[in-house]
């Protein structure tokens, strides 16, 4: 997320987001996995504390480091990157504990170009790759959900033009002077 005291004057932010929810599914499920594990052996494998004292304990620190590692790691990686489009650049910040960070000004952005796999399709987002002029020449932001509509957004700021929203057609002069109603439907 850019602070407000980051951005200079006159800029505003067009949109902040993460990557698309996809990358918290293993996680998850990893997570998932390691408490049911660790329920299982601590109710079925291991019920005696008194006698398999250390054999539960191993149990419960393996999987918490699973967890931690494979399932809580990743999703903080997630949740503290994020790709953010303002009036004048694009900014893109990684890192959980060491921070990494790419601005890119808009005026320097040569073309959009996208990069999509099947599922990727079917769920909405891709791989979104700014060229710009310089020697770093390609950007790749991957996983950008809503990757249409980020593009668009990118290329409105290029074209300096208003692209309509989704679902709001652009509103011609003639309006209403086709005879029909509202509904679509013919008057009788």
């Amino acid at each position: 997320m850019v602070k407000e005291s980051m951005l200079a004057r006159g800029e505003k932010v067009i949109f902040t987001a993460h990557a698309h929810w996809k990358n918290l599914v293993v996680p998850v499920l990893v997570t998932l996995l390691a408490l049911a594990v660790l329920l299982l052996a601590l109710l079925v494998w291991l019920p005696d504390p008194a006698t398999q004292a250390w054999q539960r304990w191993t149990v419960a620190v393996l999987a918490t480091a699973l967890a931690v590692a494979f399932g809580l790691w990743p999703a903080l990686a997630w949740f503290a990157s994020t790709d953010t489009l303002t009036t004048r650049r694009l900014i893109s910040r990684r890192g959980v504990l060491s921070r990494e960070g790419r601005e890119i000004p808009i005026e320097r952005v040569q073309s959009v170009t996208y990069r999509r796999t099947l599922l990727e399709r079917m769920l909405g987002c891709g791989t979104l790759i700014v060229q710009t002029a310089g020697e770093t020449s390609d950007v790749e932001l991957t996983d950008v959900a809503h990757l249409e509509r980020r593009i668009l957004q990118v290329q409105e700021l290029l074209l300096r033009e208003e692209i309509p929203a989704e679902g709001n057609p652009p509103v011609s002069d003639e309006a209403g002077t086709d005879g029909g109603d509202d509904t679509g439907r013919d008057a009788p």
